[in-house]
């Protein structure tokens, strides 16, 4: 199934949309209606499709997409379009591979620390190009009007403060407190909780930021940082200015600590494996290393979601296939900067190919 979307390309490449003519608009209503049948009128938020030949990565923000070949050619006929933009909000994203004879596979979801992009990794390693297409779907609701309206209630912390260049905010329990890279020290700067923040992660969310600058959420809490929010304040003008924000988050109606979470799939990973070899995954990457002359080999990880920086987490092995046995050595601690470790131990003779689940 193909969509078409009339496309300009500029002087430097990149795709824009141009519009419909009367033709290719009947063509996509006819390409949407049939995809919403095929999953039960699940509308997607965005489709794309393109020629591709080696590997290319889709990364989106809001509604912008930057395609970047990593191997091969060009990506031709890219053509794309937006049904609502990507939030800056928390995401898991969900992908729909409609046509495409290669590996396909979201490699990042939204988060803070990737200012809310959503990367796509589109491999085709065999000879020549061949046509894609895919489609992606989100929460593309208001979240924040969501949460005050839901069973628990929104809390929040608002604070105000003059600032000259740039100051880091950062809060915790019932304090704020801010410091400075350049400029002078914030000044008449106070705050208002209406309840501390909790000490245990939290999704906040920045809202009713005023400021003739820049005003972003860097960093949610977490047990690595001791359940800190830390919102950056940039002033590009000269002299200081007033600022202000408010932070939300939401709190269960019980005011009781939430139930624990069932550990979910994290990670698949396979690979060619002769003696003993150690795993550490940290978040969103997997490192392997030998052990007593142990190597591994074709090794592959696909990450459902990303480890978290927790150490309350109840992790689960499962060997789907190999001869010799697998085991968790390491579970996430702030001592071990949150890593999960796991061993393989092939028998031999030989080597022997593994297939591993993680779930977190």
């Amino acid at each position: 199934m193909r969509f078409l979307v009339s496309l300009q390309y500029t002087h430097n490449g990149t795709a824009t949309q141009r519009g419909f003519a009367e033709q290719g608009y009947r063509a996509v209503l006819c390409a949407l209606f049939l995809l919403s049948a095929a999953i039960g009128q699940d509308r997607p938020q965005f489709v794309w499709q393109g020629e591709v030949d080696g590997v290319a990565i889709l990364y989106l923000r809001g509604n912008r997409v930057d395609a970047q070949v990593k191997e091969g050619a060009p990506i031709a006929r890219e053509q794309f379009h937006f049904y609502h933009s990507l939030p800056e909000t928390k995401q898991d994203a969900r992908l729909r591979v409609l046509q495409g004879r290669g590996y396909v596979h979201i490699v990042d979801q939204p988060r803070i620390d990737n200012q809310y992009t959503l990367a796509i990794s589109i491999e085709d390693r065999q000879a020549g190009s061949s046509f894609y297409s895919i489609a992606l779907y989100w929460d593309a609701t208001n979240r924040l009007f969501e949460r005050t309206r839901g069973e628990g209630r929104a809390e929040s912390v608002a604070w105000a403060g003059r600032v000259d260049e740039e100051a880091l905010v950062s809060c915790d329990g019932k304090i704020c407190s801010s410091s400075v890279s350049s400029g002078a020290p914030v000044a008449s700067e106070h705050f208002k909780f209406t309840r501390p923040l909790p000490d245990r992660p939290v999704e906040v969310t920045l809202a009713e930021k005023e400021g003739r600058g820049e005003i972003r959420l860097v960093e949610q809490p977490s047990e690595r940082n001791h359940y800190t929010a830390r919102v950056a304040i940039h002033d590009p003008q000269r002299g200081s200015s007033d600022y202000s924000f408010k932070l939300v988050w939401n709190r269960p109606a019980s005011g009781k600590e939430p139930p624990p979470i069932p550990a979910a799939s994290g990670l698949m990973w396979s690979g060619t494996v002769a003696g003993r070899v150690r795993i550490a995954v940290k978040a969103g990457a997997a490192i392997s290393q030998g052990l007593e002359g142990g190597r591994v080999s074709n090794q592959r990880a696909e990450f459902i979601q990303a480890l978290p920086a927790r150490s309350d987490l109840e992790p689960v092995v499962k060997m789907l296939r190999g001869r010799g046995r697998v085991e968790i050595v390491e579970r996430p601690s702030e001592q071990n900067h949150y890593q999960l470790v796991f061993e393989i131990s092939d028998p031999g003779p030989g080597a022997d190919n593994y297939e591993i689940e993680l779930d977190w």
